[in-house]
């Protein structure tokens, strides 16, 4: 009796097991700025400490993966990757999940335009964002250092533009009001 009774158990543990695995969710965020082992470093510690992510995986020149446990977790880690400066489009399991970011209006120009958050912790990463933020229309300057605010400068820059421009390359930063 005592033997069918710990084959139950097992047996209810192992079910239990098998379905935790096939409720996680596969997250893969493309697009994403990871140049340097730094980069990789940040965005594991960021997005692992998520309640319901594990495995996160980030290398230069590769999609960021992580799993997680419901849609909940799959949220919170995507905003634990944008909080962390880095952007990118995801999905989960294959199906296309809505990044969002909250920026200025299209059209909310300025000569000056700071952004904070942006993930810099290289040279590389400095180099990418003057990069990226010198192509947009009406930008003259374009001061990026770890452990500063980006300073875009120039005339009639759109904020929107500038914030896009980042996305598109990989990082995430929040304009200063």
């Amino acid at each position: 009796m005592r033997k069918l009774f710990l084959a139950m158990v097992a047996t209810i543990a192992v079910a239990g097991l098998c379905a935790g695995r096939a409720d996680a969710g596969k997250v893969e965020v493309k697009g994403v700025h990871v140049c340097c082992g730094a980069c990789a470093n940040a965005i594991k510690a960021a997005v692992g400490k998520v309640d319901g992510v594990s495995d996160v995986a980030a290398a230069k020149g590769k999609p960021v993966t992580f799993t997680t446990k419901d849609d909940k977790a799959t949220a919170a880690g995507i905003k634990a990757l944008l909080d962390a400066g880095f952007f990118g489009t995801a999905t989960d399991d294959g199906k296309d999940v809505k990044v969002e970011t909250a920026g200025p209006k299209k059209g909310d120009k300025a000569d000056e335009v700071t952004i904070t958050g942006v993930h810099i912790c290289c040279p590389a990463c400095a180099g990418a964002v003057k990069t990226i933020l010198g192509k947009v229309d009406g930008v003259s300057g374009v001061d990026a250092a770890k452990g500063k605010p980006v300073t875009v400068k120039g005339k009639d820059v759109d904020k929107s533009a500038v914030i896009e421009a980042l996305n598109k390359g990989g990082f995430n930063g929040k304009i200063e009001k």
